[in-house]
Formats: structure tokens, C-alpha cells, sequence
């Protein structure tokens, strides 16, 4: 039976072109890799090597050899990386979401119900959350609205409402109430993976500068020290953090 490692070995001396080399980059001892292309040409019962006194070469069998080799290993290697796919996937629910804080809600509910169960999450648009789930890239989805397709089952999950929060000398501070309308045209400070609603907003808001932040500490930073409106939610009335309505 061939070694794979002898298989590497070989791979790896056709592109080097010499032992000295091979035994480098496989962190090995030129007298452990003599011994392992002897056994694979041995294993192979043709002639691979072309040797003289001070090197040793491939004949056209062992350049052949190597070729068909690299084929083997990166199908080898594609096999093991697909099993392995599908063993997580078969051990792991996917779930694509259009906002992060859903995900929190939902992971938490999973956890509770199937303990053993690997979770993944990310955030992806509403086009892209529709097809994931259409070809088993996500087994669950969490989308701002029902979908429209009969064919899918959706029950609600969680359910936010949006406020704007201001700094006390903003002149709609005292205001009960306040329309996405009244406010198009002020500067906004935003965090920048908050799903679809960064294009919602921005949408609501064309006139609107927002000042994206990548961090959540800079962005509570930014927060304190400046009188910059952002959105916050009943979820967090104190804290200015996201804005999120139904899911």
C-alpha cells in the first residue's frame, strides 16, 4: 500500500528538483526521504529516478508519477473536506439573519431546547438569507417581514420599536413624538454591521450624513462625548445601541 507521505514527498521533489530541498520543506532527513521515494518506486515497480553520483532526477514514469500524484492528494484532500462538511452541517444548525440582535434571541432558544446542538449565525441581505435557504446554505432565516413563498413555515419571533435618542439640548428633546421625516437632514452616528437596516435607514434619511462606526466602543465613545443623534429601541431605552423593529 502507498503512503501518502511518500506521495507528498514525491510531489514536493518534482517542484524542488532536489533532495536537499525536499528534506527542507518537509522538515525531514535527506536519509529518511532516500528511503521513502525507494519504497514508493518500489511500491510502483517502475523506474522512477534517474541517479548519478551527486543527484537524483525524475525519468519520464517518475515525472508521470509525481503529476498523477497531485492530482490524487488534492482529490484526497477535497474528499476529507467534503465528509467533514457534511458531518458539521448534519451536527449544526445555520442561521442567516437580516439584523444581528434577532440572532441573539433566537441562539438562545436553540441552546435552551437542543443543548449539544452547534450554532451558526451571520448576517447576510434579504436576497442572499432567501436563497441560503433555498439550497440548505441556512436551515433557519430571520427576515424584517413574513415571507411570501407558501412553501415556507415562519412564526414571529421578537418585536422592537424604534426611537431616536438625543442629546438633552437638541431642539426635539422635549418631543413625545417624533417622525423619521422630521429628523431627515440631522447627522447620525451608526454602527456599520447592523444588517438591512443600514439601507433602510439611510433610504428614510437621504439627506442625512452618518458618521459610520466599525466598533461598538468607539461608537459609545463617540456617544458621550458629542451630541450626535443616534437610534436606540425599547429593548435598550437606556442604552443607545442598535435600532430594531419586527422579526
Amino acid at each position: 500500500m502507498i503512503d501518502l507521505k511518500t506521495l507528498e514527498q514525491l510531489v514536493i521533489f518534482s517542484h524542488t528538483g532536489t533532495l536537499c530541498e525536499t528534506a527542507k520543506k518537509l522538515h525531514i532527513s535527506q536519509s529518511t526521504l532516500t528511503r521513502g521515494m525507494q519504497k514508493l518506486e518500489s511500491e510502483f515497480g517502475v523506474c522512477l529516478f534517474i541517479r548519478t553520483k551527486n543527484s537524483l532526477s525524475l525519468t519520464e514514469a517518475g515525472t508521470l508519477a509525481a503529476a498523477e500524484a497531485e492530482v490524487f492528494l488534492r482529490q484526497y484532500a477535497g474528499m476529507l473536506r467534503h465528509v467533514q462538511d457534511f458531518d458539521r452541517k448534519k451536527r449544526t444548525v445555520s442561521i442567516g439573519s437580516c439584523a444581528p440582535v434577532p440572532i441573539s434571541v433566537l441562539v438562545q432558544r436553540i441552546t435552551v431546547a437542543c443543548p449539544d446542538t452547534s450554532i451558526s449565525t451571520e448576517l447576510k441581505k434579504i436576497p442572499q438569507l432567501l436563497y441560503g435557504l433555498e439550497d440548505d446554505t441556512y436551515q433557519l432565516i430571520i427576515l424584517p417581514f413574513p415571507p411570501e413563498n407558501d412553501q415556507l413555515s415562519f412564526q414571529k419571533l421578537c418585536e422592537e420599536q424604534l426611537f431616536f435618542y438625543l442629546h438633552k439640548n437638541h431642539r426635539f428633546a422635549g418631543r413625545k413624538s417624533l417622525h423619521v421625516r422630521e429628523m431627515n437632514g440631522e447627522n447620525m452616528l451608526l454602527l456599520r454591521d447592523i444588517g438591512f437596516w443600514h439601507d433602510l435607514v439611510t433610504e428614510k434619511m437621504p439627506d442625512s450624513r452618518f458618521f459610520i462606526q466599525a466598533e461598538t466602543y468607539p461608537f459609545q465613545e463617540l456617544i458621550a462625548k458629542s451630541t450626535i443623534s443616534v437610534f436606540t429601541t425599547d429593548a435598550y431605552p437606556d442604552t443607545p445601541f442598535f435600532f430594531r423593529p419586527l422579526y
